[in-house]
C-alpha cells in the first residue's frame, strides 16, 4: 500500500443464526422486558431490537438512556437499536453522538451511521469523516451508496486515492458499486 492509499474492504457477513422470533409478540410484552433491569442488556437486547424494527417511537428516547449507561453492553446495544430503527431521528442521533464522542467510540459509531445514512445527512456526515479518514484501510461493509459517495469526495478533497484490496485504484465508485460486495440502499 503507498503511503497516501485508503483501500476499502469490505466482509461477507453472515447474520446471526440463533435469533428468537418476536415478530408475534405485543409491543407491550417487547416493552416489559426490554425496561426489566433485573435482566441483563443482553438479553433484553431482542426485544429491543424487534421494537426498533417496528419504528417504535420510544426506542430512542430508550436508547438515550442506555448511551448513558456505564457499561460497554449498553452502549453497543444502543448503536444496534439506532442502526435498525434505520430512520432520520435515529441517523440525527447518531451524527450528534459521533461528533461528541472520543476517537475511538467515534469511528464506531461513524460506522453504524454509515450503515444508516441517507442523503439529508450527508453535510454532517462529511464534516465527521473529514476528521477521521486517512490513509489506511476502512472496512466499508453494508455503507449505503450516499456514505460511501461522501467517502469518495471527501478522499478526493484531501489528495488520498481509493483503491480496492488488489491495490486497484476506485476511480470511478459508482461503478465499482455496481460490480462489488459492497451495498447500500440509500
Amino acid at each position: 500500500m503507498k503511503p497516501n492509499q485508503l483501500t476499502l474492504v469490505s466482509l461477507d457477513i453472515k447474520p446471526d443464526s440463533i435469533t428468537m422470533p418476536l415478530n408475534d409478540t405485543l409491543t407491550e410484552s417487547l416493552w416489559d422486558t426490554v425496561k426489566n433491569n433485573s435482566l441483563n442488556i443482553i438479553l433484553r437486547e431482542p426485544s429491543l431490537l424487534e421494537l426498533a424494527s417496528r419504528k417504535d417511537p420510544g426506542v430512542i428516547a430508550y436508547c438515550d438512556n442506555l448511551l448513558r449507561a456505564e457499561d460497554q453492553e449498553s452502549w453497543f446495544t444502543a448503536l444496534k437499536a439506532l442502526e435498525t430503527l434505520d430512520t432520520y431521528d435515529s441517523a440525527q442521533r447518531l451524527l450528534v453522538l459521533c461528533g461528541t464522542s472520543s476517537t475511538g467510540d467515534r469511528k464506531i459509531v461513524l460506522n453504524v451511521l454509515a450503515r444508516v445514512l441517507s442523503s439529508s445527512q450527508r453535510e454532517g456526515f462529511r464534516r465527521l469523516i473529514r476528521s477521521i479518514v486517512g490513509p489506511g484501510e476502512l472496512d466499508v461493509t453494508n455503507w449505503t451508496t450516499t456514505a460511501l459517495r461522501v467517502l469518495e469526495v471527501v478522499c478526493a478533497e484531501k489528495g488520498i486515492q481509493v483503491v480496492d484490496t488488489a491495490g486497484l485504484p476506485l476511480s470511478n465508485l459508482e461503478q465499482y458499486l455496481q460490480t462489488s460486495i459492497f451495498s447500500g440502499s440509500k
